[in-house]
């Protein structure tokens, strides 16, 4: 059984992408579906439509079989309550303390405030380094400790679903234990779906591939990741044994090799 399925779909174009036009997608449990596109802003436009923050200009969303009505405020918040959600534009609520944010989902559906972190959200965020950032606001945080706020929102949520924007970028200090995170959320069969620059990331983890390009989306199956060729390769320059992941990454000006 597919838990998501986007039916005769089309995307309205944001940024400098070209939008994305009458295309159907399905994810089922254990897939990890890596995003292959020639622009960000398509990527990112279709991360968005996945997690309902964008509406489409046509076509049926279809969540463990049900229809689902993307103007409805209240069916959405129970709908979003089980997509995780790490991207470039998730973000914490800035006048809440980040002790607050996590807190957030669970005082609203629960309806109580007399609650505290469980101790394995606790124990999460001391191994990604923030347990003495949880009574600070947003502004108090650096640009990974935030990235990594949000990834301990997304991943306590316990979604019954995975979007992940360049999950490279909480930086290489905690790059190991990104990977333990996908070798849990894979061992759950929870289904994924990636936008990453490192194409070691990709190679690891993927079994399926998403093409955007020219306002078509189609996807593969992956049996050979080594053998499947990325498009987005003209971003990265070969990799230094030495370096981080995601330190390959060429910035998105950069001339095509």
């Amino acid at each position: 059984m597919n838990f998501l399925e986007l039916s005769d779909y089309s995307l309205a174009a944001s940024g400098s992408g070209s939008g994305i036009r009458g295309f159907s997608f399905s994810l089922g449990p254990g897939e990890v579906c890596a995003i292959d596109s020639f622009n960000p802003d398509d990527a990112q436009t279709f991360m968005r439509a996945l997690a309902t923050l964008v509406r489409p200009i046509e076509g049926i969303y279809r969540f463990k079989g049900r229809t689902c009505d993307l103007k409805d405020p209240n069916a959405m918040l129970s709908l979003k309550k089980q997509i995780g959600y790490v991207a470039r534009d998730a973000a914490l609520i800035s006048n809440l303390t980040v002790r607050q944010n996590l807190l957030l989902q669970r005082c609203y559906f629960e309806n109580r405030l007399d609650i505290d972190l469980h101790e394995d959200v606790e124990a999460l965020c001391s191994t990604f380094g923030i347990q003495d950032k949880l009574d600070q606001r947003p502004a108090g945080l650096n640009v990974m400790e935030v990235q990594a706020a949000i990834i301990v929102r997304e991943m306590t949520k316990k979604p019954e679903f995975m979007i992940m924007g360049q999950p490279e970028s909480i930086g290489h200090a905690k790059f190991g234990l990104l990977t333990q995170i996908f070798n849990r959320m894979i061992a759950e069969r929870l289904p994924i779906v990636l936008l990453s620059y490192d194409l070691r990331l990709v190679r690891r983890f993927a079994n399926r591939k998403i093409l955007i390009a020219d306002g078509s989306l189609s996807t593969l199956s992956i049996s050979d990741p080594s053998a499947v060729e990325w498009n987005l390769t003209r971003r990265y320059r070969p990799a230094r044994r030495d370096e981080p992941p995601g330190a390959s990454i060429l910035p998105s000006s950069a001339p095509e090799p």
